[in-house]
């Protein structure tokens, strides 16, 4: 759980963000009357989520004075922001990001935050963008680990694809359509709960966005699209709070540290992958005790 613990009037605005080519990122943005710093705060992918997954946690830093405004896109590919057509790559979407703050007209310095993919993505967005001076990693890392057990065979079999797709089939479209709010995750206690609370969401999203959501899907389990690019080099400031016990990204970064001399790392014992959103408090507590 992950509560706010004073009253502060956030002053919110939604739009949709031309971003070039016909796209569109629909994004909200929150900030307080007040001087400070400037994040943008990227969104995991590969389960039809969206902003709202990052507006509690959001609320929560800029209440403890970590940033004074934080913008929050819809991934392209989910929430309202514009479907895929094809696949797209880390570097893609960090373009994506970039566009929009060009759009936005947003000023440096800007913290790059990602959770779990959108880690990545807050990776490469430095390395093309200078106003970034900083980058977060929430539950996620530069890579993903090796994974292994039944989840790592169809991985590695490309078995969890067709899993995927008769997953959306039975459940996309089942209620009437409504834009998912995922804020209250945050008072969850299980992993069942949680899938639970995901499923249901799902079964509110249109079916025609089946073809996007299996195009971010395929994304996401490409095995040549599984962390940052093995040029990149960054000199600023690169925080990670993840789980101990992380299934899905890499906690050791030593291998990193060469070409990422800047990066430290929290670690949250015997949390998992979700631990981020079901014990968001340690995660949210440990970077505010590294920043």
């Amino acid at each position: 759980m992950l509560n706010l613990e004073k009253s502060i009037y956030f002053d919110e605005s939604l739009d949709h963000y031309e971003i070039g080519s016909g796209n569109s990122l629909y994004t909200r943005i929150v900030s307080v009357d007040k001087k400070g710093k400037t994040a943008i705060y990227i969104h995991g992918g590969g389960s039809g989520g969206n902003h709202t997954l990052l507006l509690r946690p959001t609320k929560w830093m800029i209440e403890h004075e970590l940033f004074s405004k934080v913008i929050l896109p819809d991934r392209r590919g989910e929430g309202l922001s514009s479907p895929l057509k094809e696949k797209l790559t880390i570097k893609d979407h960090a373009k994506d990001m970039k566009a929009l703050l060009d759009k936005l007209e947003v000023n440096g310095p800007i913290t790059a935050i990602g959770l779990s993919y959108g880690g990545p993505i807050a990776i490469e967005l430095a390395a093309m963008d200078s106003r970034i001076d900083e980058v977060i990693l929430m539950a996620s890392s530069l890579g993903l680990r090796d994974v292994d057990g039944f989840r790592g065979f169809l991985y590695k079999h490309d078995l969890l694809t067709p899993i995927v797709k008769r997953y959306y089939r039975r459940n996309l479209g089942k209620y009437d359509w409504k834009y998912s709010e995922f804020e209250n995750v945050y008072d969850l206690k299980t992993e069942k709960e949680l899938m639970k609370f995901f499923t249901e969401e799902i079964k509110h999203t249109d079916k025609k966005m089946l073809e996007s959501l299996l195009l971010q899907n395929a994304s996401t389990l490409d095995k040549n699209n599984n962390g940052v690019s093995s040029e990149i080099e960054l000199n600023i400031p690169i925080c990670q709070v993840i789980g101990g016990n992380d299934e899905i990204w890499e906690t050791n970064l030593e291998s990193y540290k060469d070409r990422f001399p800047n990066i430290k790392s929290t670690i949250i014992e015997n949390e998992r992958h979700k631990g981020a959103i079901l014990n968001a408090h340690k995660f949210y507590e440990g970077l505010l005790s590294m920043l």
